[in-house]
């Protein structure tokens, strides 16, 4: 299974030349090919029909995006420059590059990214449908500053958006023609990467293109392949063999395992907490909509044995924006700490409940779950496990299909607003409806406000929401990065805490 056939890619143009030498680790080798294997899968290569967050890492080497982040989350430029709101929040102008041709030759201008969004609007499928509905209509200032009109009181989250799968740009030629690009982008994008062979859902093999690229720290490989292989057990032989050069484990016996084989020298490690939280959800239905009773399942959870499972590789953590967010409060103060007798009283003062912990059957919160259907059994709930396949975990949930649910899938976006909207006001809809989160949220999303302004707001918000107890934040799991002797920047691939990778900036030793 982890047999990764060897590729041989001739060096050919690009940004990489021989390259700096590394100190202490070797020359950069511009033909070396990247070997990666991924949990995650592309199911085609369209970023506007990209549906799986997974799927954004086989696309970065492909397309360029507006806006790009870094290892530690924050926003840089990208194909744009620079972004700014108009004073009165009616308009979003980005500075484009001037330097910028797609792999078929055509320049990179505000015309592009109009082409972009109109089609990213009206694409049957699209996944940008959403995210641009506040998007009223894009103009060119210039060749290079493009405006975007705005509906009155939103637009805030877009930078980050931009940042995602639908900032990614295509060509305007491509756009005009109607072409698939699905299963074969041609010379659709501009990133430094062309595809030579894709097979969906299993592997990607790309090529440096044949241009100078416009960032010389990027493509500083003569190609990469891109493998799925779902079991970490067998990315982990993988490492030991030498048929892989980067992979990525998170579940806790196979982050102890790499550590273990890193100490013997078989790989490097480089552990980062997720940015996604494990935790709890309750609707507030049934014995659940009496808030004590919610109260006492945040009491009866204890971080600290969860963390323990996992052998130290769950950091708690009890807020709703991470640590790396201007939305986050240092100072704040969890309400519901650990206190199994606490719980005890609540459940007898309320007359007991019965609490069905739904989750991912042969995920990794299946052994989170069983602890805590047993703390909540010694607090006197009556409690019991509900394992459904993974795949049906989290859609069915948000179906209302069952009422409790232990996950891992809560995972902050690059800008607040967003977070509140997916996570507390729709899809989830851990604020259940609340008119005053939302009264908050509608203010907090306003362009012409600051980011402390905003902060303000948000941490009212999360105060606010995480106090009824309908969402019980407990820790971050840990995502290891496994990295041969080779590998040049295997410690700041952006995306990592989020379980997906950006490899625009990795380069190889000879």
């Amino acid at each position: 299974m982890v047999a990764v056939a060897a590729l041989t890619v001739a060096a050919c143009g690009g940004g990489a030349g021989n390259g700096p030498t590394v100190a202490g680790r070797g020359e950069i080798d511009p033909a070396a090919v990247l070997r990666v294997a991924s949990a995650g899968t592309a199911k085609n290569l369209d970023p506007y029909l990209q549906d799986t967050i997974g799927g954004w890492s086989y696309l970065t080497p492909l397309f360029d995006r507006l806006v790009m982040v870094d290892e530690h989350d924050k926003l840089i430029p990208g194909l744009a420059t620079s972004w700014n709101f108009a004073p009165d929040g009616s308009h979003l102008d980005l500075t484009l590059r001037d330097d910028v041709t797609f792999n078929d030759g055509t320049p990179f201008t505000a015309e592009a990214v109009a082409a972009n969004i109109h089609r990213g609007k009206t694409l049957e499928g699209s996944v940008a449908a959403a995210p641009f509905k506040s998007i009223v209509d894009v103009t060119s200032v210039d060749e290079h500053t493009a405006r975007i009109a705005l509906a009155p009181g939103s637009g805030v989250e877009l930078p980050g958006l931009f940042s995602t799968n639908v900032g990614m740009m295509i060509s305007p030629k491509a756009i005009a023609a109607g072409a698939d690009i699905r299963n074969d982008p041609g010379l659709a994008g501009s990133g430094p990467y062309v595809v030579t062979k894709f097979v969906p859902s299993e592997s990607l093999t790309m090529k440096r293109g044949d241009r100078t690229y416009w960032d010389p720290e990027v493509g500083r490989v003569g190609g990469i392949e891109i493998r799925t292989i779902p079991d970490a057990s067998t990315r982990l032989n993988g490492m030991q063999t030498g048929a892989l050069d980067v992979t990525w484990v998170s579940s806790a016996s196979e982050v102890v395992q790499a550590q273990t084989l890193a100490q013997q020298g078989s790989f490097n490690i480089d552990k980062v907490p997720f940015r996604s939280t494990l935790g709890v959800y309750l609707q507030p239905q049934g014995a659940l909509a009496n808030p004590e009773l919610r109260q006492a399942v945040a009491h009866a959870v204890d971080p600290e044995s969860i963390r323990a499972l996992y052998s130290g590789n769950c950091t708690p953590y009890r807020q709703i924006f991470p640590e790396s967010s201007w939305a986050s409060d240092p100072g704040y103060q969890y309400p519901y700490s650990f206190d199994p007798e606490k719980a005890k009283e609540l459940v007898q003062k309320n007359g007991g409940a019965r609490v069905s912990l739904t989750f991912g059957a042969g995920s990794n919160t299946e052994k989170p779950s069983n602890v805590i259907q047993a703390a909540l059994t010694a607090a006197g709930f009556d409690a019991d496990l509900n394992p459904v396949p993974l795949s049906q975990l989290e859609p069915r949930y948000i179906a209302g299909d069952f009422g409790q649910m232990v996950s891992n899938a809560f995972t902050p976006k690059m800008d607040p607003a967003e977070t509140v909207n997916n996570y507390l006001l729709r899809n989830y809809a851990i604020a259940k409806g609340d008119p005053e989160v939302a009264g908050l949220a509608a203010k907090a999303a306003d362009p012409t406000l600051s980011d402390d302004a905003r902060a303000a707001l948000y941490k009212e918000i999360s105060a606010r929401t995480l106090s009824e107890a309908t969402w019980i934040p407990i820790c971050h799991q840990t995502n290891a990065t496994l990295y041969s002797n080779r590998i040049v920047n295997a410690t700041s691939i952006p995306w990592v805490n989020t379980g997906i990778f950006d490899l625009r900036h990795v380069a190889m030793t000879r």
